[in-house]
């Protein structure tokens, strides 16, 4: 695994990294409650994220492979008041309770989206998108999310931006340095984009508390995988505001 997180990471940030080249999964959230925050990192190997967890806000992100998501309704684990580790109570995972916003996933081409288990809540589901959450009973929040090449929108995600293009991400190394290879059209620019700020994340389901910085002021989500700024209107759909567009080359690390 690229980064691992159990139980009582209420109030983490994973922002800014790159992952890639893990043989099990980038970033593995294990039977955590919320709320925490996962901007602006660039996911590439073939399993991004497995989730296991809930009330966790992911934002401007590049998913480059699959999604696992997977309750666990056999172990209660802690949840905390804000900004603090007492045991508020315990709860087990159903699942959901995520915000997706202003993302990047990318799939496999026609019809290669999610593999998912019809009407059956408590079972695995893993592909590219976010149906994989099709069946969890918590609720998604999504918005400003940009699909492409065959990954799959939330069932209930309002006017998802879909493009069939191939952005043909490829990572090359060079001289100690890594860059990232992109081909961006205009679609980049369609996606319905909105800042990710702490009113528009809300509360999270089970713990009943707001994203915030550390120190409990509100949060935004202004600056990109660069720390550039970002549009106040209608940011960049992904973890680099306005890149460009056609075949580009952004060094990464």
């Amino acid at each position: 695994s690229g980064l691992w997180l159990d139980w009582m990471a209420q109030g983490t940030r994973v922002s800014g990294n790159l992952f890639h080249d893990n043989a099990a999964e980038d970033l593995f959230m294990e039977v955590n409650h919320g709320p925490y925050l996962v901007d602006n990192n660039v996911f590439l190997s073939n399993v991004n994220l497995l989730d296991m967890s809930e009330g966790g806000a992911f934002a401007h992100n590049l998913f480059n492979g699959q999604i696992i998501s997977r309750p666990e309704p056999n172990r209660s684990t802690p949840y905390h008041p804000a900004h603090a580790t007492v045991v508020a109570g315990l709860a087990t995972t159903k699942g959901g309770d995520n915000r997706f916003h202003n993302n990047l996933f990318i799939g496999k081409g026609g019809a290669a989206g999610a593999r998912k288990p019809a009407g059956k809540s408590n079972q695995a589901a893993s592909g590219y998108g976010l149906s994989v959450y099709d069946e969890r009973e918590l609720p998604l929040q999504t918005g400003g999310n940009l699909y492409y090449h065959g990954s799959k929108p939330h069932a209930k995600e309002t006017q998802p931006t879909e493009a069939e293009a191939n952005p043909r991400i490829k990572l090359l190394e060079e001289g100690g340095r890594f860059y990232l290879q992109v081909t961006c059209g205009p679609e980049l620019k369609q996606a319905g984009t909105g800042r990710v700020t702490t009113a528009l994340l809300g509360k999270t389901a089970i713990p009943q508390l707001p994203y915030e910085n550390p120190d409990g002021s509100p949060l935004t989500v202004d600056r990109d995988y660069f720390g550039q700024p970002r549009a106040q209107a209608k940011p960049t759909p992904g973890p680099f505001e306005n890149p460009g567009a056609g075949e580009l080359r952004l060094k990464v690390w």
